[in-house]
């Protein structure tokens, strides 16, 4: 049990540090809405742009049926 304790403790601990990584900071238009909580982005990349596709967390919206 107590070994299981620890991998427990681990885990969590991993996972509040993992948190922040998957998140990022980007700068651009929307170009597109694909649900509530999806969006197209147009972001600036070197002398050209590319599209990025956000999907916005812990936001409760309903799907779209298109």
């Amino acid at each position: 049990m107590n070994l299981f304790r620890r991998a427990l403790w681990l885990y969590g601990f991993l996972a509040v540090l993992a948190g922040p990584l998957l998140a990022a900071d980007l700068t651009g238009r929307v170009t597109a809405v694909s649900d509530g909580d999806s969006l197209t982005l147009l972001v600036p990349d070197g002398a050209s742009y590319k599209q990025v596709k956000v999907r916005l967390g812990e936001i409760d919206t309903p799907e779209s049926n298109g």
